[in-house]
């Protein structure tokens, strides 16, 4: 039996740990990636809806940040879902969707965010969340980069 993740909100104090996390979380796709700079994080940390799932005994004796997400208000009223990342050792266990499941149920207003297309359990875990496509943008980042822009209606639950 294993027990669920615990969500908190980040702290300004939380913002090198998940910078730190940010900068491993993606090696995995095998792009170069660029991870989110210390300052915007700090930033975020701050101002804008930032969660966090930090290491549990077993599988993070430090305490570590282990999952984090960010999600912040756009110009056109609507909540944008920027990033959620999950540390690759505990991936699977249940925590991505705790961090969604809670980021969700503070959602006021609609959100957005985008995915890589040929990611596929990104998008089944948007999709179980009734995201829906809004668009596919062809070349959104670099011309081999595409993505899809989903929206998830704050007014339809969860």
């Amino acid at each position: 039996m294993s027990i669920p993740p615990t969500i908190d909100g980040a702290s300004h104090e939380d913002f090198l740990a998940i910078a730190k996390l940010d900068r491993i979380a993606w090696l995995h796709t095998g792009e170069q990636f660029i991870p989110d700079g210390e300052h915007v994080w700090r930033v975020w940390c701050e101002h804008a809806t930032v969660l966090v799932c930090r290491g549990t005994a077993a599988s993070n004796p430090t305490g570590d940040i282990v999952a984090a997400l960010v999600m912040f208000p756009t110009r056109e009223a609507t909540l944008f879902l920027h990033k959620i990342m999950v540390h690759p050792a505990v991936r699977g266990g249940g925590i991505g969707t705790a961090l969604m499941r809670q980021a969700l149920s503070q959602a006021t207003a609609p959100v957005l965010l985008t995915v890589d297309p040929t990611n596929a359990a990104a998008v089944r875990l948007y999709t179980n969340f009734r995201f829906t496509e809004h668009q596919h943008i062809r070349g959104y980042y670099r011309p081999h980069e595409d993505r899809l822009v989903m929206m998830f209606d704050a007014g339809s639950g969860s």
